[in-house]
């Protein structure tokens, strides 16, 4: 269910009472608020993918908690006014804050302002305890039980327990990971939490927000009322974020849906299948713009390409070449923080668990600790094409751009793209025993990454092409072969091979359909030498 004009998008903001009093779009996700107040636990985790709502949950959230709004207005029409919780709206003092804000060179005196601004809100100066009083005039004050004495600060003058919300509460640590002062980041904030999260009595409840789910030991120390509820393991949450099949069906016209579900589709969290939110919204927003990688341009996957080594890129590559492919791991339900520092520490269960968190991987359970985990989307695959190439190929990117510009000129083409990918192919990132799988992955995932329409191993004809590629000037088949030795008489003659392969399976049959020339390229390979040879169909 929605509210609001659907033809007004408001991507810019998360604040809950905008979308309200301007009458934008704004899918119904108030199910969350009842689900929280429901819920026995006292301390509440919520682990998603950015860009899946979480911020503007939580913005809801405190929207009908505070006891200093009057906010029954804003709720009018939505799932949460119906429910038998809705009389608990505007009853509770709320401590809201979000580490995204902090930053290293001014974390603790963003952290006291914050707070400050929070207790001002609620109370006189001179109900402040003198305890707190004293860490708000005392700017080199480095208390970490701040947040614990404002709970009791407000416990105390309202008798009401208040709320706990943070918003994003790893993005400070995540993205700070390579700090210097690392080990003093992480040692402050889980004081502050084992101070104001574990058995205080002033607190009402805490609910927290953010990508990745960090082990007890490394932030959440000696917590043992903390409840997770993370993307691997279904619980009443599942569709409280981001966008169902159901949701979609309301927005998206029904001639649309099969290319939204294409591309932004299928990222699990439980036992739902949910569509990237802010994705779909940026599509409906900018239809001009079409079906591209708005989720992708947000950034935030740095971490990430730290860790993908030559194995991991191998595999991603394969899921890049063969959207079917499963690649089978363990993963970590708590993720150890200090195992992301460095890459020689980052297992592959860490490494997956990581994509799986964040959004760049999808899920099937296979086995009570035993996943499959694949690209989930287009607009995914996008991203990892990037990452790889970033990290394995960066200098190829410019000469391949212009490379495949033209490829009227047959020979000229195929001797260029000859010494392209002998000079770029490494020895060392060769498969021995798959040398025909390699360039496969190499060459789909470098047109792919470009922005070309490709097909990998796509039925065509009588059989199953290596790749069909489409482009603005032409259209190709390209097909590979391993030759038994590095000559260029053995190179040549599994050349031809594969220019016969491509005639004697009509792979061309796929691309008849269209008015634009079709070339046939077959790439022989031995080791990191290859031959290229390309002709007009």
């Amino acid at each position: 269910m929605y509210i609001g004009d659907k033809n007004r998008i408001n991507l810019t903001t998360s604040i809950f009472q905008e979308f309200i009093e301007e009458d934008v779009l704004y899918v119904d996700k108030t199910s969350f608020i009842e689900h929280v107040l429901q819920d026995e636990n006292k301390v509440l985790l919520f682990t998603r993918p950015r860009r899946m709502g979480k911020s503007l949950n939580m913005n809801t959230l405190a929207a009908f908690l505070d006891c200093k709004q009057n906010t029954a207005r804003l709720f009018k029409g939505l799932y949460i006014e119906r429910s038998p919780k809705f009389s608990e709206i505007n009853k509770y003092p709320v401590i809201y804050l979000n580490f995204k804000e902090l930053k290293p060179d001014d974390y603790k005196w963003r952290f006291r302002h914050n707070l400050m601004d929070i207790a001002k809100n609620y109370l006189k100066e001179e109900q402040y305890t003198s305890i707190l009083k004293d860490y708000f005039n005392d700017k080199d004050n480095r208390s970490t039980g701040a947040l614990f004495d404002l709970t009791k600060n407000l416990y105390s003058v309202y008798g009401i327990k208040p709320y706990i919300l943070i918003d994003e509460y790893d993005k400070f640590l995540m993205d700070h990971i390579d700090d210097p002062e690392f080990t003093n980041l992480k040692k402050w904030v889980t004081d502050i939490f084992g101070s104001a999260l574990k058995d205080n009595p002033s607190l009402g409840k805490a609910v927290l927000t953010g990508v990745t789910r960090i082990a007890k030991e490394n932030m959440f120390s000696g917590l043992n009322n903390l409840e997770v509820y993370d993307v691997l393991r279904s619980n009443i949450y599942d569709a409280d974020f981001s966008l169902t099949e159901n949701e979609l069906l309301e927005l998206v016209p029904e001639n649309e849906i099969a290319g939204v579900r294409k591309w932004y589709n299928n990222m699990r969290v439980g036992k739902e299948l949910l569509y990237n939110i802010y994705s779909v919204m940026s599509y409906l927003r900018k239809r001009d713009s079409g079906l591209t990688g708005y989720w992708s341009m947000t950034g935030g996957d740095g971490l990430l390409a730290s860790l993908l080594n030559k194995t991991r890129s191998k595999t991603v590559a394969s899921m890049l070449a063969d959207e079917q492919y499963r690649h089978s791991t363990k993963l970590d339900h708590q993720l150890n923080i200090e195992h992301l520092k460095n890459i020689a520490y980052c297992t592959d269960a860490s490494f997956y668990t990581l994509a799986v968190q964040a959004g760049y991987l999808s899920f099937e359970q296979a086995g009570t600790n035993s996943y499959k985990v694949f690209i989930p989307n287009e607009e995914s695959k996008r991203v990892w094409a990037r990452l790889f190439l970033d990290t394995r190929y960066k200098d190829a990117v410019p000469q391949i751009t212009k490379l495949f510009d033209d490829i009227s000129d047959v020979e000229e083409f195929s001797e260029q793209l000859t010494d392209f990918a002998s000079m770029t192919l490494s020895y060392h990132d060769v498969i021995k025993d798959n040398i025909e799988a390699l360039y496969h992955v190499f060459f789909f995932t470098l047109l792919y990454s470009l922005g070309y329409e490709c097909k990998s191993n796509r039925e065509a004809g009588l059989g199953r092409a290596d790749i069909l590629l489409w482009t603005p000037q032409y259209n190709a088949i390209i097909e590979f072969k391993v030759a038994n030795s590095s000559t260029d008489e053995s190179l040549q003659e599994k050349i031809e091979e594969a220019i016969k392969q491509i005639d004697d399976k009509k792979y061309w049959h796929e691309l008849k359909k269209s008015p634009l020339p079709v070339y046939k390229i077959g790439i022989a390979c031995h080791g990191k030498k290859c031959l290229v040879k390309t002709v007009l169909h």
